[in-house]
């Protein structure tokens, strides 16, 4: 017998990420990126020299992905790498004035997808979404 998926809170919550992931694309399009792209852009805006894993975490990508998305960014010159002083294999990551502007061209485009997520909230119930996309999270997360 087929269950049908339509009220499981899991094919909901993944139906929301996969339109705000197409949302996302065509919001960034036009600035040349697409959303793994632009979540190293804002991750190395906020907290800059980052390794490739850290980043992939940010991006919800794999390391081995990661390091495309560096090597496309470093020739459209946004992103730098350089060795890191304290670890000789590592490679640290950081954002070059241009990557800085796209950077913030960027989130200004996200943040237009982040208002019609939250016009679909009543204004006084956002915290109580956030919340409870955290505590979704959470559960998750948890080891049995």
């Amino acid at each position: 017998m087929t269950k049908d998926m339509t009220p499981l809170l899991g094919y909901r919550l993944k139906l929301a990420q996969h339109a705000l992931h197409r949302r996302m694309e065509e919001a960034l399009r036009p600035l040349g990126l697409n959303p793994a792209q632009y979540a190293v852009l804002a991750e190395l805006n906020a907290r800059p020299d980052q390794t490739n894993a850290n980043l992939a975490e940010h991006a919800f990508i794999t390391p081995q992905s990661m390091q495309g998305v560096l090597a496309k960014l470093e020739e459209s010159r946004l992103v730098e790498r350089r060795q890191d002083v304290h670890h000789g294999r590592r490679q640290l990551a950081r954002l070059t004035p241009e990557g800085h502007a796209k950077a913030e061209a960027a989130n200004a485009e996200v943040m237009r997808v982040e208002e019609v997520l939250e016009a679909a909230v009543h204004p006084d119930a956002v915290k109580d979404a956030v919340d409870l996309m955290e505590r979704l999270h959470s559960a998750m997360c948890k080891q049995d």
